[in-house]
């Protein structure tokens, strides 16, 4: 179950810059150690050291991903980072199906309705948290016919929370 926290979108963005620096610079030692290392090892045996270069550096980035993985994904300066990432997951699990939930919601279905709302709340956040007011407009029109529809039919407007497996019932609608 995944849940919408309240963050605030100058303190995400400095978070998430810190990380990223953090995560590129160990993936430019670790890029370039294993680059040296293919070339050093295997050198002799090829004349085309480009695709050397590059199957080096393509294992320092999967050295690179595991390490996050495993020691950073539960550290505090990555928690802002992890975050944005399950929210995107999660949205595109909506994003998937998005077309049969809004026929859904087209037809009343409640369930439809709640999925929808946490869509429009979890792109809200993401556009702030982005800086990206343009899409935040965008997003405007139809959140609020939605809240109208959920207003009329009793709903709760605060759907938060999701889980990915409710958004099975529209896959193949």
């Amino acid at each position: 179950m995944f849940k919408i926290e309240e963050i605030d979108p100058v303190f995400y963005r400095k978070q998430t810059r810190k990380a990223t620096l953090i995560v590129m610079a160990i993936f430019i030692v670790i890029g370039f150690g294993s680059a040296s290392l293919a070339l050093h090892w295997f050198g002799e045996h090829s004349n085309n050291h480009l695709v050397l270069n590059l199957i080096g550096a393509f294992v320092g980035l999967l050295i690179t991903a595991a390490i996050v993985k495993v020691y950073f994904a539960d550290k505090e300066w990555m928690k802002e980072a992890i975050y944005a990432w399950r929210l995107k997951r999660n949205l595109m699990y909506v994003t998937n199906s998005l077309a049969n939930i809004q026929k859904a919601v087209e037809q009343g279905d409640e369930q439809a309705m709640k999925i929808l709302r946490f869509y429009h709340l979890g792109l809200e956040q993401m556009h702030k948290l982005d800086d990206n007011n343009q899409a935040l407009l965008d997003l405007l029109l139809e959140k609020k016919t939605l809240e109208n529809k959920m207003n009329e039919k009793g709903i709760s407007l605060d759907q938060t929370e999701f889980d990915f497996e409710w958004t099975e019932e529209y896959k193949n609608h």
